[in-house]
């Protein structure tokens, strides 16, 4: 029985497969190679040899000698197809991960803004603070990791016009204004006003370690946020070295950050409606609603209006 004699072999057995594979493989691999050479790719990186491999082993299961026709006259378009396919899958994924690809410039920034929140990644350390299981250590602070570029991708989008957008970033709105006032401070200024945490305990006159603590804290307990209603209705306790501003800002009556900007934007809400019914032919009201307009926002910084006549096109734009 020669190389390229099947005759005795049963068409589908094991060794029938075993024989066309051994024999062909060499074959297969070229037609890999001159597909690579058309598409420019190189034909082991690019997964090219395992179309081949895959449309040989196909071909091998289903050949029947016969029925007269050459092995290879019978698998060489179905192995080129599978090579081709292979090619065309990996163009497409080089295309959608280029520079020009939607969403690429926004996840630069995440990661850009990443190093700015967790300056230990530039050293090649993950941000955790436990000891000990290694594992559970580095799965945590993946976690933190996570939490940390949804935040600052919610925060980008926070514009998008996009409706499910807007509903998740509403409910991530709605629990965080619930923390305490001194976690929701530390949120702000790192993810809002792009403060670094050693920056704001100097401006509190605290132990820089003790805001990356609570940062870390905070983190971990908004991923447990989302995890089940089981766990939604805990509370994030304050670690000791920041009792005291959490105490002071108690004493002040100080709402946190979050609380302030979601009670602001409803009230734009009210605002802008009495204010836009004053545009109403003959509405007394223009003036008035105003002036209650810029005093609600005058603290916040939230939302400015322009000084003019209330008909005035570019207010209704700033509006």
């Amino acid at each position: 029985m020669t190389d390229f004699d099947y005759s005795g072999l049963e068409p589908g057995s094991d060794a029938m497969v075993h024989r066309l594979v051994e024999d062909h493989l060499g074959w297969a691999t070229s037609i890999a190679k001159s597909v690579a050479r058309a598409w420019n790719m190189d034909w082991q990186l690019d997964g090219l040899d395992g179309g081949a491999y895959e449309g040989l082993l196909f071909c091998a299961k289903r050949f029947d000698p016969a029925r007269g026709v050459p092995f290879r006259g019978y698998a060489r378009r179905r192995i080129h197809e599978a090579c081709t396919e292979e090619a065309r899958k990996s163009k497409t994924w080089q295309r959608g991960t280029g520079a020009d690809a939607p969403g690429d410039q926004e996840a630069r920034e995440v990661s850009a803004k990443l190093f700015d929140v967790f300056p230990e990644l530039r050293m090649g350390i993950l941000p955790t603070n436990e000891e000990g299981d290694v594992e559970s250590a580095m799965r945590n602070s993946i976690r933190t990791l996570l939490a940390g570029a949804s935040l600052i991708a919610a925060f980008q989008e926070s514009a998008s016009e996009n409706p499910e957008i807007a509903l998740e970033y509403k409910q991530l709105m709605q629990i965080i204004s619930q923390l305490e006032p001194v976690h929701q401070e530390i949120l702000w200024a790192v993810y809002y006003k792009d403060q670094s945490m050693r920056n704001l305990a100097e401006e509190w006159g605290v132990d820089d370690l003790s805001v990356i603590r609570e940062h870390k804290e905070i983190l971990s307990h908004l991923c447990s946020q989302f995890e089940g209603p089981a766990v939604r209705n805990r509370r994030l306790k304050v670690r000791r070295g920041l009792r005291p501003i959490a105490q002071q800002l108690r004493r002040d009556n100080a709402k946190g950050a979050f609380a302030r900007f979601t009670q602001t934007a409803l009230l734009a809400i009210v605002l802008y409606d009495m204010l836009m019914q004053g545009f109403a032919p003959g509405a007394p009201s223009q003036d008035d609603g105003l002036r209650r307009l810029q005093n609600a926002f005058a603290n916040e910084s939230i939302l400015h209006v322009p000084e003019g006549d209330m008909t005035n096109p570019h207010i209704r734009t700033e509006l």
